[in-house]
């Protein structure tokens, strides 16, 4: 009876071993899952940061305009009014 406890307990470490190897394997499935959706998370970040320096050029562009277009009508309101 001691010889089928320990075949007892060696089936059952052969069960965790085997549990833990396949849990290690989702594992790293798991992670590179997620290493691809970080890649692209990062390249998506990238693209976002370059259009928003795009806006904000061309807002300050368009900014510099409308100033240029005030201080004309600023001008002509100023003769007109003299």
């Amino acid at each position: 009876m001691a010889t089928t406890t320990a075949i007892d307990k060696f089936v059952e470490l052969e069960d965790r071993i085997a549990r833990t190897i396949e849990l290690v394997k989702e594992t790293r499935k798991e992670k590179a899952a997620v290493e691809k959706e970080l890649a692209a998370a990062k390249r998506n970040l990238d693209r976002l940061e370059l259009e928003v320096e795009d806006l904000k050029q061309e807002r300050d562009v368009i900014k510099n305009r409308v100033e240029a277009l005030l201080d004309k009508l600023l001008e002509v309101t100023e003769e007109s009014v003299v």
